[in-house]
Protein backbone atom coordinates (compact mmCIF):
# COMPACT_ATOMS: atom_id res chain seq x y z
CA UNK A 1 0.00 0.00 0.00
CA UNK A 2 2.98 2.40 0.58
CA UNK A 3 3.91 1.97 -2.78
CA UNK A 4 0.25 3.93 -3.83
CA UNK A 5 2.36 7.36 -5.05
CA UNK A 6 1.17 10.73 -3.40
CA UNK A 7 1.93 12.69 -6.65
CA UNK A 8 -0.52 9.81 -8.30
CA UNK A 9 -3.58 10.98 -5.86
CA UNK A 10 -3.01 14.56 -6.02
CA UNK A 11 -2.28 14.21 -9.69
CA UNK A 12 -5.11 12.72 -10.21
CA UNK A 13 -7.33 14.97 -8.37
CA UNK A 14 -6.32 18.09 -9.71
CA UNK A 15 -7.46 16.49 -13.68
CA UNK A 16 -10.61 15.67 -11.94
CA UNK A 17 -11.24 19.00 -10.27
CA UNK A 18 -9.76 20.86 -13.97
CA UNK A 19 -12.27 18.55 -15.17
CA UNK A 20 -15.31 19.71 -13.63
CA UNK A 21 -15.07 22.63 -15.44
CA UNK A 22 -14.22 21.89 -18.80
CA UNK A 23 -15.85 18.42 -19.25
CA UNK A 24 -17.80 17.20 -16.33
CA UNK A 25 -19.11 14.07 -18.06
CA UNK A 26 -15.42 13.19 -18.43
CA UNK A 27 -14.47 13.82 -14.29
CA UNK A 28 -17.43 11.65 -13.52
CA UNK A 29 -16.11 8.73 -15.50
CA UNK A 30 -12.59 9.49 -13.88
CA UNK A 31 -13.74 10.03 -9.97
CA UNK A 32 -15.76 6.86 -10.82
CA UNK A 33 -11.99 4.92 -12.32
CA UNK A 34 -10.06 6.35 -9.22
CA UNK A 35 -12.33 5.68 -6.46
CA UNK A 36 -12.33 1.84 -8.16
CA UNK A 37 -8.61 2.19 -8.35
CA UNK A 38 -8.29 3.05 -4.61
CA UNK A 39 -10.76 0.46 -3.64
CA UNK A 40 -8.70 -2.19 -5.36
CA UNK A 41 -5.59 -1.09 -3.71
CA UNK A 42 -7.26 -1.05 -0.26
CA UNK A 43 -8.65 -4.30 -1.27
CA UNK A 44 -5.44 -6.00 -1.50
CA UNK A 45 -4.41 -5.02 1.74
CA UNK A 46 -6.61 -7.83 2.83
CA UNK A 47 -5.00 -10.89 0.37
CA UNK A 48 -1.95 -12.67 1.43
CA UNK A 49 -2.73 -15.66 -1.23
CA UNK A 50 -2.65 -15.48 -4.93
CA UNK A 51 -5.61 -13.63 -7.31
CA UNK A 52 -6.96 -14.43 -10.58
CA UNK A 53 -4.75 -12.70 -13.45
CA UNK A 54 -7.95 -11.11 -14.31
CA UNK A 55 -8.57 -9.03 -11.46
CA UNK A 56 -5.22 -7.47 -11.66
CA UNK A 57 -5.40 -6.91 -15.26
CA UNK A 58 -8.56 -4.69 -14.29
CA UNK A 59 -7.38 -2.71 -11.97
CA UNK A 60 -4.12 -2.40 -14.33
CA UNK A 61 -6.63 -0.92 -16.77
CA UNK A 62 -8.33 1.02 -14.35
CA UNK A 63 -4.84 2.61 -13.74
CA UNK A 64 -3.83 2.90 -16.84
CA UNK A 65 -7.00 4.57 -18.53
CA UNK A 66 -6.25 7.30 -15.52
CA UNK A 67 -3.14 7.95 -16.84
CA UNK A 68 -3.82 8.26 -20.41
CA UNK A 69 -6.40 10.74 -19.39
CA UNK A 70 -3.54 12.91 -17.41
CA UNK A 71 -0.97 12.33 -20.55
CA UNK A 72 -2.84 11.93 -23.61
CA UNK A 73 0.37 11.00 -25.65
CA UNK A 74 1.07 8.18 -23.99
CA UNK A 75 -0.77 4.41 -24.75
CA UNK A 76 -1.43 1.12 -22.94
CA UNK A 77 -1.65 -1.77 -25.47
CA UNK A 78 -2.68 -5.74 -24.11
CA UNK A 79 -2.09 -8.76 -26.02
CA UNK A 80 -3.33 -11.38 -23.22
CA UNK A 81 -3.73 -14.61 -24.74
CA UNK A 82 -3.76 -16.77 -21.69
CA UNK A 83 -5.73 -14.92 -18.82
CA UNK A 84 -6.44 -18.13 -16.43
CA UNK A 85 -3.28 -18.38 -13.80
CA UNK A 86 -2.96 -16.46 -10.18
CA UNK A 87 -0.28 -14.48 -8.99
CA UNK A 88 0.33 -12.06 -6.21
CA UNK A 89 -1.86 -8.91 -5.99
CA UNK A 90 -0.65 -5.47 -7.01
CA UNK A 91 2.17 -7.46 -9.34
CA UNK A 92 1.65 -5.71 -12.92
CA UNK A 93 0.19 -2.18 -12.09
CA UNK A 94 3.03 -1.53 -10.49
CA UNK A 95 5.32 -2.06 -13.17
CA UNK A 96 3.08 -0.39 -15.50
CA UNK A 97 3.65 1.98 -13.50
CA UNK A 98 7.16 2.15 -13.22
CA UNK A 99 7.47 2.33 -17.30
CA UNK A 100 4.98 5.13 -17.42
CA UNK A 101 6.38 7.61 -15.19
CA UNK A 102 10.18 6.35 -15.69
CA UNK A 103 9.97 5.16 -19.27
CA UNK A 104 7.62 6.72 -21.33
CA UNK A 105 6.33 9.54 -20.09
CA UNK A 106 7.59 12.74 -22.03
CA UNK A 107 8.72 10.41 -24.53
CA UNK A 108 7.35 11.59 -28.26
CA UNK A 109 4.96 8.25 -29.04
CA UNK A 110 5.42 6.65 -25.68
CA UNK A 111 3.88 3.13 -25.55
CA UNK A 112 3.57 0.36 -22.65
CA UNK A 113 2.56 -3.17 -23.89
CA UNK A 114 1.36 -5.60 -21.35
CA UNK A 115 0.92 -9.11 -22.75
CA UNK A 116 0.56 -12.68 -21.38
CA UNK A 117 0.51 -16.36 -22.71
CA UNK A 118 1.45 -19.97 -21.69
CA UNK A 119 5.16 -20.41 -22.24
CA UNK A 120 5.69 -24.44 -21.67
CA UNK A 121 5.46 -25.21 -17.99
CA UNK A 122 4.55 -21.56 -16.92
CA UNK A 123 3.04 -18.56 -17.78
CA UNK A 124 4.59 -15.13 -19.23
CA UNK A 125 3.71 -11.98 -18.55
CA UNK A 126 5.59 -9.12 -20.39
CA UNK A 127 5.53 -5.47 -19.92
CA UNK A 128 7.35 -3.94 -22.61
CA UNK A 129 8.00 0.07 -23.31
CA UNK A 130 9.75 1.98 -25.94
CA UNK A 131 10.53 4.37 -23.46
CA UNK A 132 14.22 5.65 -22.23
CA UNK A 133 15.14 2.54 -20.38
CA UNK A 134 17.94 2.42 -18.22
CA UNK A 135 21.29 0.77 -17.48
CA UNK A 136 20.30 -2.66 -15.46
CA UNK A 137 23.72 -3.17 -13.93
CA UNK A 138 24.05 0.40 -12.12
CA UNK A 139 20.41 -0.06 -10.94
CA UNK A 140 21.34 -3.19 -8.92
CA UNK A 141 23.99 -1.46 -7.41
CA UNK A 142 22.21 1.66 -6.73
CA UNK A 143 20.30 1.86 -3.38
CA UNK A 144 16.60 3.56 -2.93
CA UNK A 145 16.06 3.23 -6.73
CA UNK A 146 13.48 0.57 -8.34
CA UNK A 147 12.25 -0.48 -4.78
CA UNK A 148 8.91 -1.28 -6.79
CA UNK A 149 10.42 -3.63 -9.21
CA UNK A 150 12.26 -5.19 -6.14
CA UNK A 151 9.33 -5.57 -3.98
CA UNK A 152 7.50 -7.07 -6.94
CA UNK A 153 10.37 -9.52 -7.38
CA UNK A 154 10.41 -10.71 -4.20
CA UNK A 155 6.50 -11.61 -3.72
CA UNK A 156 6.65 -13.45 -7.43
CA UNK A 157 9.58 -15.10 -5.70
CA UNK A 158 8.01 -16.17 -2.37
CA UNK A 159 4.00 -16.44 -2.86
CA UNK A 160 4.44 -18.77 -6.03
CA UNK A 161 7.95 -19.49 -6.73
CA UNK A 162 7.90 -17.35 -10.08
CA UNK A 163 10.64 -15.00 -11.59
CA UNK A 164 11.30 -11.61 -12.65
CA UNK A 165 13.93 -10.75 -14.92
CA UNK A 166 14.39 -7.06 -16.49
CA UNK A 167 15.91 -6.18 -19.62
CA UNK A 168 16.79 -2.57 -20.18
CA UNK A 169 18.52 -0.45 -23.46
CA UNK A 170 19.00 3.60 -22.88
CA UNK A 171 17.30 5.28 -25.40
CA UNK A 172 15.45 2.31 -26.39
CA UNK A 173 13.09 0.87 -23.83
CA UNK A 174 12.69 -1.79 -20.75
CA UNK A 175 11.21 -4.99 -20.60
CA UNK A 176 10.37 -6.73 -17.54
CA UNK A 177 9.17 -10.25 -17.83
CA UNK A 178 7.53 -12.40 -15.02
CA UNK A 179 7.43 -16.37 -15.30
CA UNK A 180 4.42 -17.90 -13.08
CA UNK A 181 4.81 -21.64 -12.71
CA UNK A 182 1.89 -23.34 -13.96
CA UNK A 183 -0.20 -25.12 -11.39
Amino acid sequence: MSQIQPHFLYNTLSSIQALCLSDPEKAFDVTEKFGTYLRQNIDSLDQPQLIPFEKELEHTRVYSEIEMIRFPSIKIEYDTQDTDFSLPALTVQPLVENAIRHGIRGVENGVVCVSSKRAGDCYEITIADNGKGFDTEAAETASGTHIGIRNVKERIEEMCGGTLTVESLTGVGTTVTIRIPAE
